[in-house]
């Protein structure tokens, strides 16, 4: 697998610090977290893209993927609201952009919801239309579209690996494939094996993390199963570990650190 540690959880502090910890761990490539103040895709001049395009390099780093920040901005494509259709549709067009001049071949992208209240096939079309529509700018561009699913607490919209395959089917583009994140996948009491069954070669990326998006060890999911029922379908695919618990915000260094640990104990993905 190829692997890459995300810098959510270096949001409160310049991404250079983020950069300077990969550089000096095993990884090689990074999965870039696109939020305020580090790289805010709603407003960031081409002299700070240009500036982080040479860190990038500078640190002998590629982009693996980037993760735009969804879930707390006013970004939802499923929504019976068209103006926030509209404008979350041209969010992820200048996502797609700013994955191609990064050279970075793909994007993460969750499908946002409807209202709960109404009925569940409104928010479902909206969502295959936006998708859609980003699938047929990001061929253009070649940038390939990670879906990924959601808790029901988050959407009522994709939530299981079949959800996630008949999205997919029903769009029919190459450039939209699916992924899985172990958190989301434990909480709809699926299984990796699901995943595998559902999405078959569609199955492109996963987020290996432990329970509550946090360091493999440090909660208890039991990851070294999971890895070894990742191992035993043969993928070959990327991995990022989106670690997002605020308990590591004031020291995320610690993080990779403990991912790094975690690896070497457990894999020879890092020998």
């Amino acid at each position: 697998m190829k692997l890459a540690p995300m810098s959510y959880h270096y949001v409160r502090y310049p991404i250079e610090k983020f950069l300077d910890k990969v550089e000096r761990s095993p990884f090689d490539s990074i999965d870039l977290y696109c939020s305020a103040p580090q790289l805010n895709l709603f407003d960031y001049p081409v002299s700070r893209l240009l500036e982080l395009d040479r860190s990038i390099r500078r640190h002998h780093l590629s982009v693996m993927a980037m993760t735009p920040e969804n879930c707390v901005y006013p970004v939802n494509f499923c929504t019976q609201d068209m103006l926030t259709r509209e404008s979350s549709i041209r969010y992820y067009q200048r996502a797609i952009d700013t994955a191609q001049f990064l050279e970075c071949p793909a994007i993460q992208i969750s499908t946002g919801f409807g209202y709960f209240d109404m009925p569940r096939e409104d928010a479902w079309n909206f969502c295959r239309d936006s998708v859609g529509t980003l699938a047929a700018y990001a061929e253009r561009k070649g940038i390939t579209l990670l879906l990924e699913e959601l808790k029901v607490t988050t959407t009522n919209v994709l939530i299981t690996s079949r959800d996630l395959a008949k999205m997919i089917a029903e769009i029919g583009s190459p450039a939209v494939v699916g992924m899985v994140d172990m958190d989301q996948m434990t909480y709809a009491e699926e299984t990796i094996d699901d995943y595998f069954a559902n999405l078959g070669e569609k199955l492109q990326h996963i987020h290996f993390n432990d329970r509550g998006h946090t360091v493999p060890g440090d909660a208890d999911f039991p990851m070294k199963q999971y890895y070894d029922q990742i191992r035993a379908h043969g993928y070959e695919g990327t991995c990022s570990f989106e670690i997002c618990d605020r308990r590591y915000y004031c020291d995320p260094d610690k993080a990779i650190d403990g991912i790094v640990a975690w690896m070497k104990a457990n894999t020879t993905e890092l020998d």
